[in-house]
């Protein structure tokens, strides 16, 4: 025990990392419980891939293994391993996130103080564990967190293959980002140009040379992005699942449409396949709408123009939707939660409380951190800051511009901007640190200093429209930042050191206070499962959770009703039911784990079933009960119309406590039918 102590004494480093790792698995998996499972698309189909080999490899949404998720394997293929190990609980299928969030922390701080110091890697771990976009995804079923950790992985071994001279890192680097592509397909790749360009400026090789490694580099990327892709594309499609999200069953579809350019521009399926245009936003129950509701409600003083909100006006199911005006924090425009493509999205309203708190002082730093590179003596940490700088810039221009993603997604710039504010911060310390120092070298440090105090100013701007947050963290905010600011004034009295580290300290936590909060709320309230969110709009309204938000078994007392007659008129060997929107059977599969069948898939686009198939189907006796939603957007379509003309009506008052009723799916009106055999 007293080397133990000894050890922390001599590396106070150690403790203040274990510290801070520790508060990012809290933050992560503190009453996740809370959370039920999640998300119901993907907790259905990690139900399914425990059930059999095939539905693991193929990430079969139903255990019938007839339509896959819209997603690669490996993410899914963690939390199901996961499943396996400790039983099917909402916890165990979202532990491999919250373990990666507080590994990649961990991670953050390697990268960065390796080549800035140990203090700019425990601030930049310290503001990456309190984003609020990665405590969402951490504690969330969909697998954006699990991917940073391995990204973070590559640029380890790209930073060490730049530093060493040797190629084996830098494929290893490549082996990595190949592991990523198969969690999140093309997102993975948005860090690769950020990789090509540090290699090829930074490495110590001749060009040619370091031409031939990123080539072969590339190889191995491919190789192992596109080993799991060929396997599905080899596979005879009749006999695995139909590929989710596609027009054709092919997942070179998946990739280059609906996870590939429908990102970028927002169009249906990047002009490819068959399915749907998706220029819009998902709810929680998988229903195509138009939504911003600024995360979830009215600011907590009821001010329709408060943070969070755009101008009045709502989508007709009481979400204000923006006005277009695009401006600051006052709007993002598009009516959408994402706004408008603009160079001041990442400040409007609905994204800027997710992930841009300190990303004015991040751009700021990366433009004032920089010193003259010279080429001729290149070293890694030249390349490191070049990188984060590229990370950034990628980021931020993507996110500015796309035509469609979700504010969870905004966790990819995460890293960048807590490794740019961490150095910038440190640059502020050690830039007045030295009283020997003339007057003009004290330009970099003022500038990153009143560049510091802007970006906070920003952040005060944010807080100060929520009226109960100007009672009590505001005044934390200007009172730490107070503090910090007079004691920078005392150190140029009394120049010692530990006026200035406290001064710099008081700073920080001024700057840390509101997004900490806003890190809190998804703890403090249950987030909408399918598209979370982190701020204060979700402890006004008491969380948005849907079903997917609660243990598993609750929600709708007409959908327990439903399963429960379902189940009990079930045949071994048949579908429990079948319906076109996997929202509709999802949490059916995830209760009971029998065979359910969402032939239309995540957005009832697929073109999984025919009528000829449909047909055999019946004939066979696995289609038995039908589902025929309001929601599917297919009133006319063959499918329906067979189905009604052919199978009978089950009368509501079968499964439903009020005769009125025709059911209910997840709060979908639907009405149930019968092939009789």
């Amino acid at each position: 025990m007293q080397q133990i102590i000894a050890k922390f004494k001599k590396n106070p480093h150690i403790l203040v990392l274990g510290l801070i790792a520790a508060l990012s698995f809290t933050l992560n998996f503190y009453v996740i419980s809370n959370n039920g499972t999640g998300n119901e698309y993907y907790a259905a189909c990690v139900k399914s891939m425990t059930l059999s080999f095939k539905n693991f490899f193929f990430v079969s949404f139903d255990p019938a293994g007839m339509v896959s998720v819209d997603k690669p394997p490996l993410g899914l293929w963690m939390q199901a391993i996961s499943v396996l190990i400790f039983g099917y609980h909402g916890w165990a299928m979202l532990l491999p996130q919250a373990l990666a969030g507080a590994v990649s922390t961990v991670m953050i701080y390697i990268l960065t103080a390796k080549h800035f110091g140990r203090p700019a890697g425990l601030i930049s771990s310290l503001i990456f564990a309190v984003t609020p976009v990665v405590v969402v995804v951490s504690r969330n079923n969909t697998i954006d967190m699990q991917l940073i950790f391995v990204l973070l992985a590559a640029v380890w071994f790209l930073f060490r293959s730049i530093d060493s001279g040797k190629w084996r890192y830098l494929f290893w680097a490549a082996v990595f980002l190949g592991l990523g592509f198969n969690i999140k397909m093309l997102q993975a790749y948005m860090i690769l140009p950020a990789m090509a360009l540090t290699y090829l400026l930074f490495a110590k090789e001749k060009l040619g040379r370091r031409f031939l490694a990123g080539i072969l580099s590339m190889v191995i990327v491919l190789g192992v992005s596109f080993a799991w892709v060929l396997a599905v594309e080899l596979y005879p499609a009749e006999s695995r699942p139909y590929v989710d999200s596609t027009g054709n069953n092919s997942i070179l579809e998946l990739i280059v449409g609906h996870n590939g350019t429908e990102r970028l521009f927002g169009q249906s399926m990047g002009g490819i396949g068959g399915g749907t245009a998706r220029s819009f936003n998902r709810d929680a129950s998988g229903t195509a709408s138009q939504r911003n509701d600024g995360g979830g409600g009215t600011p907590p003083d009821g001010n329709p123009g408060g943070y969070g909100q755009a101008a009045p006006g709502t989508d007709g199911r009481g979400n204000r939707q923006d006005d277009g005006r695009g401006m600051g924090m006052n709007g993002g425009g598009g009516g959408s939660e994402i706004g408008s493509a603009s160079p001041l999205r990442l400040w409007t309203s609905n994204l800027y409380g997710q992930g841009s708190w300190f990303l004015l002082f991040a751009i700021c730093s990366m433009l004032l951190c920089v010193k003259k590179w010279n080429f001729r003596n290149k070293n890694v940490r030249q390349g490191a800051f070049g990188f984060w700088s590229l990370w950034l810039i990628t980021m931020a221009v993507f996110f500015s511009f796309a035509g469609f993603y979700h504010r969870y997604y905004l966790c990819m710039m995460a890293p960048a901007i807590a490794v740019l504010s961490g150095i910038g911060i440190t640059a502020i310390y050690s830039g007045f640190k030295n009283r020997e120092e003339k007057k003009a070298e004290y330009l970099r440090p003022a500038l990153l200093l009143s560049a510091f105090l802007g970006n906070l100013t920003v952040q005060a701007v944010c807080v100060l429209r929520y009226s109960q947050l100007k009672a009590w963290l505001l005044p934390v905010m200007l009172g730490a930042a107070g503090v910090g600011i007079l004691l920078f004034a005392v150190y140029f009295v009394k120049r010692k050191r530990v006026i200035l580290a406290v001064s710099t300290a008081a700073l920080v936590l001024s700057a840390l206070a509101a997004p900490f909060y806003w890190a809190l709320t998804p703890i403090i309230s249950v987030p909408n499962a399918t598209m979370p969110y982190a701020g204060p709009e979700l402890v006004k309204s008491g969380g948005q959770g849907n079903r997917t938000g609660m243990p598993s078994g609750g929600g709708s007392s007409q959908t327990s009703m439903l399963e429960t007659y379902l189940v009990k008129n079930y045949k071994q060997g048949s579908f429990l039911v079948t319906s076109q929107r996997s929202s509709s059977v999802a949490q059916f599969i995830i209760d009971t784990g029998l065979p359910c069948y969402a032939y239309g898939g995540f957005l009832g686009s697929d073109n999984s079933l025919t009528i000829d198939k449909l047909k055999t189907l019946v004939a066979q006796g696995k289609i038995t009960y039908f589902l025929l939603s309001s929601q599917n957007g297919s009133g006319s379509s063959e499918i329906e119309t067979y189905v009604k003309e052919n199978a009978v009506l089950v009368d509501s008052s079968e499964y439903s406590s009020k005769t009125s009723d025709v059911g209910q799916m997840g709060g979908q009106n639907g009405a149930l039918y019968l092939f009789q055999s």
